[in-house]
């Protein structure tokens, strides 16, 4: 029925012909009476055949859009391919988005029918309910039961109805269309075709072909996000391999244990808590052992920035040989067994990385690869090689992709995995794609001499100070935030006569040494204003940005007391910062 040389030309095709492939393989797993229960890809496809029936028997036809509001469970995978199969677009939707922006999506987009993980959501659909014409149903998780059975009766009614639907899609058909989570303005959606994600999971295939039906990703980041939509969603789907969902973001360390993953698609945050998590460990620990550990965890981070083949790294030496392979047997194993044991790689993506932070976790076994890549793109740009990572670039161009740097330094791409366009926005679409088919990233970067991709900052975000000097924020910032005391800084500095920043301390960290210093502070908004954190803040910024050029050294920072989160409307649902919106609100600080 398939033809194993060639790869699927929709995502239907590649639902259909993993579900025939691997009909026994465990596919989808969710935590259940305090363990995980994986259902095979057979089971899993009667369940996407039957909820596809359910939208065809309630009037849904090809093209429609049906927008999916929830959590990563196996019920947002079952529904997204329901649509895939039945012809009708999807539109994920942050969990994690109030009210007000999910009317402005589900109103731009038309949605028909709206599919809602619990009880909260829903209640957010039936507070915006009399403001969208379009929408004439809203299902919930706990309905699909009842629907799969509608389902099934309405395959019975016609029994060769299903065999002519899936494969009536075209690899042109819009598949998606995905909100930009909107860091400098209202969100856009991007169409993204069949064609482009396959285009994407295939190139991702040519540089992992290590990868296959015995993999298992640990999925964390949201499915509304491109990003975990390719990478955890459709590429496991692909593989035939399985998918454990996390239960929650406070119970990620515990599910590494349960689901043991192989690959996971992460972003900074999670390396940088994860980071944070060992030290901690390591503070607890006997003052003899407490030291070993601190060491051990210095030496790793510097072997795997020689591994990583970070510009000016040292090598180990032969002493530092021989104690790595001390720390060996009795840190980094422990270390990994923390992620379940049998990690390959985590995939780093929706911001920079520090080389230090890949460094840390190469040292120890855990291979991080970073990759660069947009929604508009598919997501994947560019993207480090398995078992040969460089730190500090996003590594070369994906198979498929070509990537040029126009001469102000914007990184252009073009290839099979750029989307048709936005949602109804013919003029917005024109600004990013140009008559040469160039998409027109917004980001500054260069290539280094082995092919591989740097990525220098967004062309937005550069700081113009009133003396013309321009800045580029984010490496400083990632610099700033190798210091164990700090958590999040912004940089600003846009027209003004030197750069300043805002830093959220590493409250944890801060508490531990407050304590050694017998500050007598306990309260984070005391100890985030106290006189001896400011000295400290002050000298962990001029050590952590040595060699800077002097325009570029931070004059004046302001410690904040709460961190950026999305809830403040200061971060998106990926966690990248509102450089514009955190600006506005602090700024006056600064001054």
């Amino acid at each position: 029925m398939f033809d194993p040389s060639k790869p699927p030309s929709t995502l239907a095709e590649l639902a259909q012909r993993s579900f025939v492939t691997f009909p026994d393989r465990p596919y989808l797993g969710q935590k259940k009476d305090a363990k995980y229960d994986f259902k095979t890809f057979a089971q899993i496809a009667v369940r996407v055949q039957n909820l596809c029936g359910a939208l065809l028997e309630s009037g849904l036809v090809r093209g429609e859009r049906v927008a999916i509001l929830g959590d990563n469970r196996p019920e947002w995978a079952i529904c997204d391919l329901a649509c895939q199969m039945s012809g009708i677009i999807s539109v994920p939707i942050y969990a994690t988005l109030p009210s007000n922006q999910v009317e402005t999506i589900l109103r731009d987009c038309g949605a028909q029918l709206v599919v809602v993980s619990d009880k909260s959501q829903l209640a957010k659909i039936e507070e915006i309910r009399a403001n969208l014409p379009d929408l004439r149903d809203a299902w919930t998780y706990a309905d699909f039961p009842d629907r799969e059975v509608k389902g099934a009766e309405f395959w019975t009614k016609n029994p060769t109805l299903y065999e002519s639907t899936w494969p009536a899609a075209l690899p042109t058909d819009v598949a998606t269309i995905i909100y930009t989570s909107g860091t400098t303005g209202e969100p856009k959606g991007v169409m993204l075709q069949h064609k482009n994600i396959i285009a994407d999971i295939e190139g991702i295939l040519k540089i992992g072909p290590h990868l296959g039906p015995d993999d298992v990703f640990m999925s964390f980041l949201p499915l509304a996000h491109t990003y975990e939509r390719t990478a955890g969603h459709f590429l496991p789907l692909r593989l035939g391999a399985s998918i454990g969902y996390c239960e929650s973001l406070r119970t990620v360390n515990k599910n590494f244990a349960e689901v043991r993953p192989t690959v996971m698609a992460c972003v900074p945050r999670l390396l940088e808590s994860s980071r944070e998590s060992l030290e901690s460990y390591g503070n607890s620990l006997p003052e003899k052992k407490r030291g070993q550990f601190a060491a051990a965890l210095k030496l790793a981070q510097k072997a795997g920035m020689a591994k990583g083949g970070f510009p000016g790294a040292p090598s180990l030496n032969i002493i530092e040989k021989i104690k790595f392979a001390i720390f060996e047997r009795a840190v980094y194993t422990k270390v990994r067994d923390r992620f379940g044991g049998r990690m390959k790689h985590f995939i780093s993506g929706g911001a920079p990385m520090s080389p230090e932070m890949g460094g840390l976790f190469l040292g120890v076994g855990l291979e991080v690869l970073e990759g660069y890549g947009l929604t508009e793109t598919s997501p994947v740009i560019a993207v480090n090689l398995p078992f040969g990572p460089r730190f500090g670039t996003v590594g070369p161009p994906l198979p498929g992709v070509e990537v040029k740097i126009a001469e102000d330094g914007e990184i252009l791409a073009r290839g099979a995995t750029i989307m048709k366009g936005y949602w109804n926005k013919t003029e917005a679409t024109s600004e990013v794609l140009d008559a040469e088919n160039w998409f027109h990233t917004g980001d500054i970067g260069e290539f280094n001499k082995n092919g591989c991709l740097r990525i220098t900052d967004r062309k937005k975000d550069l700081l113009v100070l009133g003396n013309g000097k321009k800045v580029a924020p984010q490496p400083i910032e990632l610099r700033l935030q190798e210091s164990r005391y700090i958590a999040q800084v912004v940089l600003l500095g846009d027209k003004a006569k030197a750069v300043s920043a805002l830093i959220v301390p590493n409250f944890g960290a801060l508490r531990e040494w407050a304590t050694s210093e017998n500050l007598g502070v306990s309260k984070d908004e005391e100890l985030a204003h106290h006189a001896a954190t400011q000295k400290l803040l002050r000298r962990e910024i001029d050590q952590q940005t040595t060699g800077l050029a002097d325009f570029e050294k931070i004059r004046k920072f302001v410690v904040l007391s709460e961190p950026f989160s999305a809830q403040n409307g200061e971060m998106t649902p990926t966690l990248k910062i509102k450089r514009r919106v955190v600006a506005e609100k602090y700024g006056a600080l600064v001054e």
